[in-house]
């Protein structure tokens, strides 16, 4: 006996078993049983006990047969949780089974329950086949589910309501749907003998046993259309979007979307793009970022690139590890190859990603060789077999041209790429070499242009490399660069030439050699040579340029000894057996033939580093070159220290420069001879005698062969040395010879011989003097040639030639210098001095400094009868003062000085070439100043610079200058200097800029040359004129007190002087003018003494003087005076005070602060207001907030308030601030906008602007500028916002109608109707797209429920009181905006909203009434359901209301507004509102009709929709009748007629309407059809026969109803309406024809029969009689009585042929109705039931006759065609009886073939033809 335990088992098996099996014929209890028997039954199968498993297996097949009928509803619940609680794997897969067999059987709701019992704990099944299973149901079950919308209430529950509360559980969900996306169909359906082979073809990132688990071990699970299986492109569609919903968190769903984004399929990828742009994963895990990696080396293409995308957004994906090199290396070996895996344009696509993610790496990288020195090598080497397999240097050939553009591309990328990484490597010596070779020959070969500007960057990226002060790497870096410098031009090969030169420039030192040398042959290539290549070797050879390549470094110049060896290397070269000896022009053997044009650039270069080196320069400015040469031709210490140089300096290393530079002049003169003289001129004038002009000197004959050169600088360069070198030459004699001899030749050169003519004068002057300076002893024939000189100088000064003339010019200051030359005779000295004279009137300043120099000799102190000729030539000289040309002053100046002091004057020792030696030390010693001379010029300077004449001021203060500039160390001048400065502060209030300017040298000059008393009282004379005092004018009547055209007063006159004034006042009778312009002139006075106040080294005096801090407001506002010589001035005294700006500021940021404010507002002058602004912008740029907080609002007021200034430059200046304010603080919110500084200037600033100081001011430029603050701080705000969304948003919208161009509102009231429609589209959408309306919507980002407690209640009044338009349009987008991104917080608000809109969905612009029905339609969204019914109410209400169309327009508008706006409303609301649709599409208003017609169509209104919502439509019909408005009646009317006619297709043609449906309509058709005629009546009454038809019950069961229809037809057809009456007519006919149960032939044929023949001619008679003709002629024949026809058919065609016989009239108007209704009546005949009993073949011959009359004129085929059809349909009736006996009528046979034949031969229609033959056949 068993246990009890297992009996008991066993027994409830047996009776469970029995209970199903019991109830198994009847589906709905065993559903019922199986709900509490099935899973007690089941649970039996995992019993310990044998005997109970094997029974309860036996039961459960019993139930699975009972089962099987579909209707058999299995408790899939209850399976589910037993099998998430039992631990049996034989009852999991019993489950399995049933849950299968089950959920296919339930219907949707039921399914979607099953969800949450589906996914709880679904991560925690241990079996693997039975977790296979169970996600196979969660697939099925995800079919059914409705996901929510992503951001609402349900999105964000959904996690809890579909049981994935467990983290575990969600991530365990997305990680099989992220596998789910990479399932191809392929793998899905593959065998498992396939399997291996597909997933080893391509990357999958699946495994098999993946695979396997996803197909649930059975590869039918996604075959199509195979019983029970899944659709795999829709299983990942729900997937993507059950993973993009609320129930996953971003990073539990991350790889998975990751896997759905890299889908083919565009449903799925732009779902998964728009949830990883939403994502807040951090891509700076580690952990994620490994996690990418590892997916990565796994997946396919399309997936990689997703990653790679990503990854090139993580700065830590960039830290060099090896996993980066193997993705690389993977990538590519995938995607490269001829059998590789991954091809064509998915693999451009792999490599396109993987190049962005190396470039982004590169980028962010900077750490790679303190990392990994061995990963930037490494992907550096893959980068270059990238290229070197596509084709190297030439890219291999593809068909596809498309594709070859995308791997140029990519080639380029790539070039690109590799120098930004080999950037931030760690590359061996060797490595870096080679790759830099590499890309070198890259550069040169590749024949895509576009690619050589990505090998450019990579070139230049990897120039960092080769920074380093390593000799070697130098070396083999110069080699390479030089290489590639001399690289030949060749075919197919381009230069590399502007890369080499910047490597040079950029990596090696600038004293490096053959750095230079490159720079040098770049510079001397020919004229085609690219202007970039030009640039870099002129950079290369410029020292400023390279403290800005090297700012590291300080300035180290070449060796200008080693680099003179290098360049002027003239040892020969042996020449190899395989070349071939060309002449080369050039001795040295750098400068071949080719390279020519380097040698001057190497002659000059060198000079210039000489020159450096001898100055001690470590630094140089940007102009160096020119102030080198100012420092040794203006610096007489500078000259001493060159000379010191070069006393110090090898020779023998001078001496190769300076015969080099021979050389070049001697071996090709027309190549750089400028430079060559230049450098021998200038290093000969420093150089020492014994050691290197005398061995030179012997060269001296050299100079002579360029005399005849055509260049006037190289001319005098020529006489300059040829100065130096000759008193040392032993062969002089000779070429002064030479040089004579020409000069006797003529006096009067020729123009060919004029050069030479010249240049060997200046020779001769400059040997003579040089003889006497040098103190050499000269020939006995000197003076003879000195007055040979003298001779032809004076006769070439009187000519005509220029060139002559400047020459004896030149010559006679030479020797006047010298102390030689002095003319013999007076006369000749009078001529010498008029000339001089005339010439320096004219402005030559050649002869003003002859005119000086003749001062200088002993002779001119000499006076035999008066003046000496010194005191005349003094008075030559201050006569000069008219001259207009300033820089012609200067050389008076410079002259004056060289008369008054001679030798002591450092103007004639640095214009001497030649340091006096020997004996001619002492020219220099009996030559000095001439004190009486110095004390006259001065007092007369001091005397004019009072003056009032311009002219006169101007040049004696630039003389007075000059004097002190160059005389300044005699005491004669010191003992003065006081004098000097009074003169030159009287200076500083001239008018004219440059006295300005002059006064400020002269008076830094006395402060710098004087004593400490001059200073002190020179300091306390600047500050008075600065801080104000009053100027006092002291004026004449030529006194210029105004610039001309400053002051005009008509006809092209101003006012100017101080006569002008008098004249002026005089003619207009005011003197008062008089004083008004003098205060006007000491004004301007006053400014131009402060605009020079800072000039030219002027503020350094008041650097070291103690001064009161009051003086820094003042000076900090000076220096952005609107004058910029105030300006300018004020910043040079700024700085020469201020020695620390920063600190200054600080300290006395209040004073300033303090002072401007008061200055912006309370500053009469507009340029102390403008000055205020700039200041101010200043001042606070920079500083911090807490800086400047108290003043942040004055700040704003009163640049606001000067916007409206009176002054265009003060607004400016002010717009400028503000616009600088605005930037200062959206730079704020930018960096920060939660921070403390930030949160305060919002809260300050804000409410300013807001006010109607601000935004609501009625300046327009202050509005402007608030509104773009306004704007910018919304833009970037963020949460700081908050407290005044309400505000910003209110009154935003309000400036939305104050910021339309008054023109557009001009345009608008002229225009018309239509236009205006138009022009309000415009208006609207440029509302929307404003930046005011982007403000809004900035602020509604950040709108919470707090801000939206304020912001309801001011909306709603905004909405309530706006009267523009825009306004009104940017109100609705809110409410729009709102609702549809604010739905949570928008709820409680609703009711208000929506009621808020009542009223303005009906505004009187469309537009707007447009916008507002919108907005009321998407806040229906989230309304409640008493919201929304009230809505409609209220528009159906508002439409029966409207006493106007326009009226029902705006309703009609909001109910398609919501139609389509917010459909589920809609539906909601469907029993109000598709009726309400279906009527109004019925206005008689066309936009009315037009719009609810797209409304019913928009929810797929249909017949059975019309029947199913009868009830309300006839509700509002009822409505409608009732109103007293016709429109609405009429409308009401179309209605009836439409649904009469909808119902009746829906029923079908022998359909009955239901009673309640008769009962609803008959009292509304009735009162309808009792409606007078009106347009569009005949609709309604050719819908009444439709009703009769079908409404048998009705008035068969009802006589006065019966009575009551026949009644109104007839009444109907008796209207008088002639437009009215032929519709009515076949209405008639219709419903006799409906009605069989009475015979209203007779009444028809009586009321149509007058019509039948109307009078006149049928030709002339209109169509609408023609239409009634018409009607009246089917009525007659469809009239009959159809149980007649059936019984009696001859007698009703006999009667209908009696009727058309007697209007025969009607036939020839109306055939087209005869031939077609005879056909309808002939074929009804044809099927009566009794035939003719009585011979009837009269009654067909008169058919015949009838259908054959007036035969002739039926012209149309279409007519023809359809009397042949009714002669079949009369054919087809006599064949069968209905006129008698066939048999008995052979005759109407007979004549009816004969008439057919007749018809046949005449007819041309084959369709008619065939016809005729089958009417003849049924004869």
């Amino acid at each position: 006996m068993a246990p009890p335990n297992e009996a008991a088992e066993l027994k409830l098996v047996a009776t469970i078993r029995y209970k199903l099996a019991s109830v198994s014929g009847d589906e709905k209890k065993l559903s019922e049983a199986l709900q509490t028997q099935l899973t007690p039954l089941l649970e039996r199968a995992g019993s310990p006990l044998k005997a109970v498993r094997e029974d309860t297996f036996k039961a459960y097949m019993s139930v699975k047969n009972f089962a099987q009928p579909t209707g058999v509803v299995l408790p899939v619940a209850a399976l589910l949780k037993q099998y998430k609680q039992t631990t049996s794997p034989i009852v999991k897969q019993l489950d399995l089974a049933f849950i299968r067999e089950g959920m296919s059987r339930l219907d949707q709701s039921k399914r979607r329950e099953l969800l949450p019992i589906v996914l709880c704990d679904i991560s925690k099944e241990p079996n693997s086949a039975s977790a296979a299973g169970f996600f196979n149901i969660f697939l099925r079950l995800l079919h059914e589910i409705k996901i929510p919308g992503r951001g609402g209430a349900d999105d964000l529950n959904l996690r809890q309501t579909v049981g994935l509360a467990n983290h575990t559980d969600a991530k365990y969900v997305a990680s099989w749907l992220g596998k789910l996306f990479l399932l191809r169909q392929d793998l899905a359906l593959a065998s498992d003998d396939e399997l291996p082979a597909k997933l080893s073809g391509s990357p999958s990132g699946l495994t098999k046993e993946d695979v396997a688990f996803l197909r649930n071990r059975d590869p039918k699970s996604w075959m199509p259309n195979a019983p029970n299986s899944l659709s795999l492109p829709e299983s990942k569609t729900r997937a993507v979007n059950f993973l993009a919903s609320g129930a996953f968190l971003d990073e539990e769903r991350h790889l998975p979307i990751i896997y759905a984004a890299g889908s083919a399929d565009s449903r799925i990828s732009s779902v998964a793009d728009d949830v990883l742009k939403r994502s807040t994963v951090d891509i700076e895990d580690e952990t994620i970022v490994e996690s990418l990696f590892k997916a990565h080396n796994t997946l396919p293409a399309a997936h990689r690139i997703q990653i790679l995308r990503l990854l090139s957004k993580s700065v830590i994906a960039c830290t060099p590890k090896q996993q980066v090199v193997d993705a690389v290396k993977d990538d590519f070996t995938l995607t490269t190859g001829e059998q590789a895996p991954i091809s064509g344009l998915e693999a451009l696509r792999v490599h396109k990603a993987l190049l962005g993610f190396l470039s982004w790496m590169a980028r962010n990288s900077s750490d790679i060789k303190a990392t990994d020195s061995t990963v930037g090598s490494a992907l550096v080497m893959i980068l270059k077999d990238y290229i070197l397999r596509q084709g190297w240097p030439v890219p291999n050939p593809r068909s596809n041209q498309s594709q070859t553009q995308d791997e140029q591309r990519l080639r380029a990328n790539a070039y690109e790429t590799i120098g930004t990484l080999a950037r931030v490597s760690s590359l061996e010596p060797k490595s870096k070499d080679s790759l830099l070779k590499w890309l070198f020959d890259s550069l040169v070969s590749d024949p895509s242009p576009d690619i050589v500007v990505y090998i450019e960057s990579a070139l230049s990226s990897m120039m960092g490399l080769f920074k380093s002060t390593d000799a070697v790497q130098h070396r083999d870096l110069e080699v390479l660069l030089l290489e590639y410098m001399n690289l030949p031009e060749q075919q197919n090969v381009r230069t590399a030439r502007h890369v080499a030169v910047r490597f040079a420039n950029n990596c090696l030192p600038f004293n490096n050699i053959k750095a230079r040398w490159i720079s040098m042959l770049a510079l001397a290539a020919d004229t085609a040579e690219r202007r970039d290549i030009l640039e870099e070797g002129h950079r290369g050879l410029d020292p400023w340029w390279a403290t800005k390549l090297h700012p590291e470094a300080t300035l180290q110049l070449p060796d200008w000894v080693e680099l003179s060896k290098y360049l002027f290397d003239s040892t020969p070269r042996r020449v190899e057996e395989h070349e071939m000896a060309i002449d080369q022009t050039s001795n040295y053997l750098l400068f071949t033939n080719h390279r020519l044009q380097a040698f001057p650039i190497a002659i000059r270069f060198v000079k210039h580093v000489f020159f450096l080196t001898a100055l001690g320069a470590n630094s140089v400015e940007m102009d160096w070159e020119s102030q080198l040469d100012r420092r040794f031709s203006n610096d007489l210490a500078d000259r001493q220290s060159i000379r010191e140089y070069m006393q110090a300096v090898d020779p023998n290393a001078a001496l190769k420069l300076l015969n080099a530079a021979f050389d070049g002049l001697r071996d090709h003169p027309d190549v750089g001879a400028e430079d060559c003289i230049a450098c021998l001129a200038e290093i000969l004038s420093f150089a020492p005698s014994e050691t290197i002009i005398l061995p030179l000197a012997k060269r001296t004959q050299e100079l002579l062969s360029l005399r005849g050169s055509n260049n006037q600088k190289v001319r005098q360069l020529v006489s300059k040395a040829f100065g130096i070198l000759s008193p040392w030459d032993d062969r002089a004699a000779l070429d002064v010879a030479q040089l004579r001899t020409l000069l006797e030749s003529t006096e009067q050169p020729s123009a060919s011989l004029s050069a030479q003519y010249q240049c060997s004068l200046t020779c001769l002057a400059s040997y003579f003097s040089g003889v006497a300076l040098y103190g050499r002893e000269s020939s006995l024939e000197a003076p003879d040639h000195i007055q040979f000189v003298n001779k032809r100088s004076l006769s070439g000064l009187a000519g005509n030639d220029v060139g002559v003339q400047n020459a004896a010019m030149d010559s006679f200051a030479q020797m006047w210098t010298a102390g030689i030359g002095w003319p013999s005779q007076e006369d000749d000295l009078t001529a010498i001095i008029n000339r001089l004279t005339a010439l320096a009137e004219q402005g030559n300043e050649k002869a003003i400094h002859t005119l000086g120099r003749l001062a200088i000799p002993k002779q001119s102190e000499s006076s035999s009868n008066g003046d000496s000729p010194a005191d005349q030539v003094l008075q030559k000289l201050l006569s000069l003062s008219d001259i207009k040309r300033t820089e012609v002053h200067f050389a008076v100046g410079e002259a004056i000085a060289a008369a008054i002091a001679r030798w002591d004057s450092n103007t004639v020792q640095l214009s001497t070439d030649i340091q006096p030696s020997g004996l001619g030390a002492d020219i220099g010693a009996s030559l000095g100043k001439r004190p009486d001379q110095i004390n006259a010029t001065l007092d007369k300077l001091f005397k004019d610079c009072k003056a009032t004449k311009p002219s006169l001021i101007k040049a004696s203060g630039i003389w007075l200058f000059c004097i002190i500039q160059y005389c300044s160390d005699l005491s004669d001048i010191q003992s003065r200097l006081r004098n000097c400065q009074v003169a030159f502060m009287r200076l500083l209030t001239a008018r004219d800029e440059l006295v300005q300017e002059t006064a400020s040298r002269g008076l830094a000059l006395v402060y710098e040359r004087g004593d400490e008393s001059l200073k002190g009282d020179l300091v306390k004379d600047l500050v008075g004129s600065f801080t104000g005092a009053k100027t006092q004018l002291k004026v004449e009547e030529d006194t210029e007190l105004f610039d001309a055209g400053a002051l005009p007063t008509g006809e092209g006159k101003s006012v100017t002087s101080y006569k002008d004034i008098i004249n002026l006042a005089n003619e207009v009778g005011d003197q008062s003018l008089i004083y008004k312009f003098m205060a006007l002139a000491t004004n301007a006075a006053t400014w131009t003494a402060r605009s020079a106040f800072g000039r030219f080294g002027l503020s350094t005096i008041l650097s070291d003087a103690e001064l009161d801090p009051k003086i820094y407001p003042k000076l900090f506002r000076y220096r952005f005076d609107p004058n910029p010589n105030v300006r300018r001035s004020m910043e040079d005294i700024w700085k020469a005070v201020v020695k620390d700006s920063a600190t200054t500021v600080d300290v006395h940021f209040d004073a300033i602060m303090n002072d401007l404010l008061k200055s912006i507002l309370d500053g009469r002058e507009w340029r102390v207001r403008e000055a205020s602004c700039a200041a101010i912008a200043d001042l606070i740029y920079g500083q911090q907030y807490l800086k400047y907080e108290k003043y942040y609002v004055e700040i704003w007021r009163v640049t606001l308030r000067v916007l409206d200034d009176q002054k265009g430059s003060v607004r400016k200046a002010a717009v400028k601030l503000c616009m600088g304010l605005s930037k200062t603080l959206v730079t704020q919110l930018k960096e920060n906008n939660s921070s403390p500084s930030a949160q305060a200037m919002i809260a300050q600033v804000l409410p300013f602007l807001l006010s109607d100081k601000g935004i609501e001011n009625s300046v327009e430029e202050v509005k402007f500028i608030a509104i773009s603050t306004v704007l910018d701080v919304v833009k970037n705000g963020g949460d700081t916002l908050k407290p005044f969304i309400p505000t910003i948003i209110t009154h935003t919208l309000g400036l939305l109608s104050t910021v339309e161009p008054a023109q557009i509102n001009y345009y608008y009231q002229r225009v018309g109707e239509e236009d205006r429609e138009g022009l309000d589209k415009l208006r609207s959408s440029a509302a929307t797209r404003s930046p005011l309306f982007e403000c809004i919507v900035n602020c509604l980002r950040f709108v919470d429920e707090a801000v939206m407690s304020q912001l309801a209640p001011q909306l709603i009044t905004t909405v309530k009181s706006a009267l523009g338009m825009q306004t009104k349009i940017g109100c609705s987008e809110v409410l729009s905006t709102l609702a549809l991104r604010h739905s949570i917080y928008v709820a409680p608000y609703n009711a208000l909203f929506v009621k808020s809109l009542h009223t303005q969905i009906l505004d009187r612009n469309n537009e707007v009434s447009k916008a507002y029905a919108k907005s009321a339609a998407y806040l229906l969204r989230s309304a409640t359901p008493e919201i929304r019914t009230r809505y409609t109410t209220r528009l159906v209400d508002l439409y029966f209301a409207a006493e106007e169309d326009v009226r029902r327009q705006k309703v009609a508008d909001a109910v398609l507004a919501i139609a389509k706006v917010s459909p589920d409303a809609f539906s909601d609301l469907e029993t109000q509102l598709l009726p309400f649709a279906y009527f109004g599409k019925f206005d008689t208003d066309e936009y009315v009709s037009e719009v609810f017609e797209a409304a019913w169509n928009q929810h797929a209104g249909s017949n059975h929709t019309v029947k199913r919502y009868v009830n309300e439509i006839v509700s509002l019909i009822s409505k409608g009748l009732d109103t007293s408005k016709w429109a609405l009646q009429h409308g009401a009317a179309f209605a009836v007629a439409s649904m009469i006619t909808s119902l009746g297709s829906a029923a079908g043609k022998e359909g009955q309407f239901n009673e309640s449906t008769l009962e609803q309509i008959w009292p509304v058709l009735d009162k309808s059809l009792s409606m007078k005629t009106f347009k569009g009546k005949e609709k309604l009454v050719a819908a009444y026969p439709i009703f009769i038809s079908h409404s048998r019950k009705l008035w068969e069961s009802d006589s006065a109803i019966s009575a009551q229809t026949m009644k109104i037809a007839i009444r109907e057809a008796k209207r008088n309406n002639d437009e009215y009456r032929p519709h009515a007519f076949e209405a008639l006919a219709d419903y006799a024809a409906a009605r069989e149960d009475t015979d209203m032939y007779a009444q028809v044929v009586g009321l149509v029969s007058e019509y039948l023949t109307p009078d006149g001619e049928a030709h002339k008679l209109t169509e609408l009689e023609r239409k009634t003709t018409d009607a009246a002629l089917k009525a007659v024949i469809a009239a009959y009585n159809r149980p007649r026809m059936r019984s009696a058919p001859a007698s009703v065609l006999s009667d209908i042929a009696t009727t058309i016989e007697g209007s025969k009239e009607s036939v020839s108007i109306a055939r087209d109705a005869l031939f077609t209704n005879a056909l309808s009546l002939l074929e009804q005949a044809a099927k009566a039931e009794a035939a003719a009993s009585t011979d009837e073949s009269t009654l067909a011959m008169r058919w015949l006759s009838i259908l054959l009359l007036d035969e002739a004129n039926v012209a149309l085929e279409s007519q023809r065609t359809a009397r042949a059809k009714a002669l079949l349909a009369l054919a087809t009736a006599w064949n069968r009886g209905v006129f008698g006996a066939v048999d008995g009528q052979l005759s109407f046979a007979e004549e009816m073939q004969q008439n057919i034949a007749q018809m046949k031969t005449t007819e041309r229609s084959l369709d008619v033809q065939r016809l005729l033959d089958q009417v003849l056949q049924k004869l």
